[in-house]
């Protein structure tokens, strides 16, 4: 077919046109041979240093620009694959988006559908929902269960996708262990903001307060951090705050979380950017403090299991 003379008919420029359509039967043709032989593509000869960025061939052990240890071609393609999903293969994002999805589970699998679509106010207390007046009653797995605990598809939908959002970009500038304190404690300032301030009878569940803290933390973070690109981070955090706030207003949500939630990141944000400058002098605080965090949170479901659920079975 004369793809020319077709577009000169139409009143097209048809040359233009002829060139565009060569153009994609090139790269057709291309990609066509890629996956003929795969082995043939830039991306399977080279792979790339997770410590220093350079570029390796696919066999190389050791990085030797910084000597650290290459990292497996097959295992750095899967993940750029997940990267399609989750924009940075980010460990502890990735369990806290699956923890979270454990938890609806679980609560499907002892209250059955109606959990994921019309929860009610018996299965989220039983499910560690934050009520002021049962924590101040002794029940205190509750101030950290709440933060996984989500009121149906839409709810756990809309804020695992803002994780996926926020978390990769925090846990890559500042490491595993201070993202999941500053996630950990977000969640639990979060909860004492509707302690201190709603209704005791009030009922409490979702990730937002965490979600907050991590804008709080990125926001606050960036601004002590200066230069171009931390207040271009601090605007998208703030932009990030405004947007939930408003949400928040429109919909009903607890903005007393999102603003307990958010003080507490953004003072973390400062206190993580002023130890910056002294290296890694604080790692070991900061994996011990995590390691009490992923503790306080496992004894809190299994405090949870025994005396919450257990009960009211």
């Amino acid at each position: 077919m004369n793809w020319k003379d077709f577009f000169d008919r139409l009143g097209m420029d048809g040359t233009r046109w002829q060139w565009r359509i060569m153009r994609w039967q090139q790269r057709m043709a291309e990609r066509g041979a890629e996956r003929a032989a795969p082995e043939n593509r830039a991306a399977s000869r080279y792979k790339f240093c997770e410590t220093c960025g350079a570029i390796l061939p696919r066999e190389e052990k050791v990085c030797p620009r910084c000597q650290a240890p290459a990292p497996g071609w097959r295992s750095q393609y899967i993940k750029r694959r997940l990267a399609l999903v989750l924009p940075g293969w980010v460990p502890v994002t990735g369990v806290l988006l699956a923890a979270n999805g454990l938890v609806m589970l679980a609560a499907m699998l002892f209250f059955g559908l109606g959990a994921l679509f019309q929860p009610g106010s018996r299965m989220l207390v039983a499910m560690g929902a934050l009520v002021p007046a049962l924590f101040q009653e002794g029940e205190g797995w509750r101030l950290i269960t709440y933060g996984y605990l989500h009121i149906g598809l839409m709810h756990i939908a809309f804020n695992m996708i803002a994780l996926s959002q926020v978390g990769p970009v925090l846990e890559e500038q500042v490491g595993r262990a201070r993202f999941f304190v500053v996630y950990t404690l977000a969640v639990i300032g979060g909860g004492l903001a509707d302690i201190l301030f709603r209704d005791p009878i009030s009922i409490v569940a979702g990730a937002s307060g965490a979600l907050f803290g991590l804008i709080g933390f990125g926001m606050s973070y960036a601004h002590f951090y200066g230069g171009f690109a931390g207040r271009m981070q601090r605007d998208f955090f703030l932009r990030w705050a405004v947007y939930g706030f408003v949400f928040g207003l429109l919909v009903g949500a607890d903005n007393i979380a999102h603003a307990g939630g958010l003080v507490t990141g953004a003072l973390l944000g400062f206190l993580v950017e002023r130890e910056r400058v002294r290296g890694e002098r604080f790692d070991p605080l900061w994996n011990a403090l995590a390691g009490l965090c992923a503790a306080a949170t496992v004894g809190a479901f299994v405090w949870m299991a025994v005396a919450g659920v257990g009960a009211a079975g």
